[in-house]
C-alpha cells in the first residue's frame, strides 16, 4: 500500500498544479497517463489491470469518441495477432520444426561463422512459418539448445551465442512489418500510419539487413575467445532425420502451403489475416490444434496493447498533446538536420531506458515528437528513427521483450547483455546516421 501511494505523489499533483495550462480533463489524462506508466514500470499493479484503470478514465475523461479509444479490437491487426498466437501453438504443437532442424545444425554448423549464418537464415525463414515473434524465438531457442547440449558446449560459449540467438532476432524483425507483427502493427497503429509490407520493406529491410551483419561483426569482436569454444566441439552429424508419418506430412503441407501463400500476399492480394485464421481453421480439422489450445493467446498483452494503443488518440482528441509538447518545440532546430536527429535518438533512448517497454515508450514519445515535427520532418522517417533508437537498443532484459524471453528462461545470464550494451548503443546510433540516413536519401525520402 505504501508503493502504492508513492506512486501516486506525481498525479496528484498534476491535477493540483494543472501544468501548461491544462483543464480538469486534461489533467485527469496527464494524472492517468503517469499513474499507469508507473504502474507498468514498477509491477506494483498487474500490468492488465493498470490498463483497463487507463481505458475507463479515458473513456470518462478523455473527451474522445469509444470508438476511437477501442478501434484496436476492432481492427484486422487484432484479429492478425489473436490467430498468429493460435496458429504458432499449433506448429509447437507439431514439433516439425526440431525434428527437421537439428539435423541440419549437426551437418552443416561445423565452426562458429555457419552456425551464425544458420541462425539469421532460420531467423529470417520462421518469420514466414511462424508468425506470433514470442513463439518463434520460443522454438527457435529450444532447437538450438538441445543442439548445444548434444555437443556438450561449454557453457560460457552457450550463454552467448543463445544471446545472439535472441538479441539478433530482434534486428531481424525489423526488415519486415511481419517480422515482429505485435510491435510492428503497434508502432503503426500510435504513428497512425498506414503502411504496406511492401513499403516498410522499402525503407527498413536493405539497411536493417547492413546493420544485422554489423552488429554480428561487434558480437564477434567481443565475443570472440567463446566462439572458439564452438569450434573446438565435436560435431558429428549423428542426428538422423525421423521418417515423417503421414499425419505429419499433412501437417507439413497445411504449414507450407499458409507460409507460400502469406508469403506471397502482395502479388495475389489475399489479406494476410485470412491465410492464417484459414490455417488456424485446417489444424483444428486435422487435429492438431484443440479447444484447450485457444489458452495461448495472451489476453493480458492484448488488453495492454489496447490501452497502450489508445494513448496517443487520446492525448490528441483531448487537446493534451498541443498544450504539453509546444512548449519543447524551441528545443529543436527549426529544420530537420544532424541535430534534430540526435535530439530524437538521445530523447527516445533515455526515456526507454526508464520505461523499459519498447511499446509504452513508443506509445509515449513518439505521438508528440510526430507533433512537434508537423511540417518539418517526414512522419515515415521520423517514426522510423525512433522505433530504431527504442527498439533495436536495448541494455538490460527488460528494454527487449524477445531478450527478456532468453534471459527468463536463464538461457543467458544480464551480463551478457550488460558486456554487448556498449557496442550496441554506438551502432545504434552511427547505424541511423550512416546507414539507414544514406539508404533513404538514395531512395529519396529524405
Amino acid at each position: 500500500m505504501t508503493k502504492f501511494l508513492k506512486t501516486a505523489i506525481i498525479p496528484i499533483l498534476i491535477l493540483f498544479i494543472r501544468p501548461a495550462g491544462l483543464n480538469f480533463n486534461q489533467s485527469m489524462v496527464l494524472a492517468t497517463l503517469t499513474l499507469t506508466i508507473i504502474l507498468w514500470t514498477t509491477g506494483i499493479v498487474n500490468k492488465m489491470y493498470a490498463s483497463i484503470f487507463m481505458l475507463a478514465m479515458f473513456v470518462m475523461f478523455g473527451q474522445t469518441p469509444i470508438t476511437v479509444i477501442f478501434d484496436f479490437p476492432a481492427s484486422e491487426t487484432f484479429v492478425m495477432i489473436v490467430f498468429s498466437y493460435i496458429f504458432s501453438q499449433g506448429i509447437s504443437n507439431s514439433g516439425l520444426a526440431q525434428r527437421l532442424l537439428e539435423p541440419y545444425l549437426y551437418k552443416h554448423g561445423s565452426n562458429y561463422r555457419k552456425l551464425l549464418i544458420i541462425m539469421l537464415i532460420l531467423q529470417f525463414a520462421m518469420i514466414f512459418v511462424i508468425p506470433q515473434p514470442f513463439s518463434r524465438i520460443i522454438i527457435l531457442s529450444i532447437i538450438m539448445r538441445e543442439y548445444f547440449n548434444g555437443i556438450n558446449l561449454p557453457e560460457k560459449s552457450k550463454n552467448s551465442l543463445m544471446f545472439w540467438m535472441h538479441g539478433s532476432s530482434v534486428f531481424i524483425n525489423m526488415a519486415l512489418i511481419k517480422g515482429d507483427l505485435i510491435l510492428n502493427n503497434a508502432l503503426l497503429n500510435i504513428a497512425g500510419i498506414q503502411m504496406s509490407e511492401l513499403t516498410w520493406m522499402k525503407y527498413m529491410a536493405v539497411p536493417s539487413l547492413i546493420f544485422y551483419f554489423t552488429a554480428a561483426a561487434g558480437f564477434i569482436f567481443i565475443f570472440k575467445d567463446d566462439l572458439k569454444m564452438y569450434n573446438d566441439c565435436e560435431k558429428e552429424a549423428n542426428l538422423e532425420m525421423d521418417e515423417l508419418s503421414g499425419k505429419d506430412k499433412v501437417n507439413l503441407s497445411i504449414i507450407a502451403l499458409v507460409v507460400i501463400i502469406w508469403a506471397t500476399e502482395g502479388i495475389h492480394g489475399l489479406s494476410g489475416t485470412i491465410v492464417v485464421i484459414a490455417g488456424s481453421l485446417a489444424m483444428f480439422l486435422n487435429r492438431l490444434l484443440k479447444a484447450d489450445d485457444l489458452k495461448c493467446v495472451d489476453i493480458k498483452l492484448l488488453v495492454f496493447l489496447t490501452a497502450a494503443f489508445s494513448i496517443g488518440k487520446v492525448m490528441t482528441y483531448s487537446g493534451t498533446s498541443d498544450l504539453l509538447f509546444s512548449s519543447f518545440t524551441k528545443i529543436f532546430p527549426s529544420e530537420f538536420n544532424t541535430v534534430y536527429i540526435m535530439i530524437t535518438i538521445m530523447a527516445s533512448m533515455a526515456l526507454h531506458m526508464i520505461l523499459g517497454s519498447n511499446i509504452t515508450t513508443l506509445s509515449v514519445v513518439l505521438p508528440g515528437l510526430l507533433l512537434i515535427s508537423s511540417g518539418t520532418a517526414d512522419p515515415f522517417i521520423l517514426m522510423f528513427i525512433t522505433y530504431i533508437a527504442v527498439c533495436a537498443h536495448f541494455v538490460l532484459p527488460f528494454h527487449q521483450v524477445i531478450v527478456l524471453i532468453g534471459n527468463g528462461n536463464m538461457l543467458f545470464p544480464s551480463s551478457t547483455i550488460i558486456k554487448y550494451a556498449p557496442m550496441l548503443t554506438a551502432l545504434v546510433i552511427v547505424s541511423i546516421f550512416l546507414v539507414y540516413r544514406t539508404w533513404w536519401i538514395m531512395m529519396g525520402a529524405l
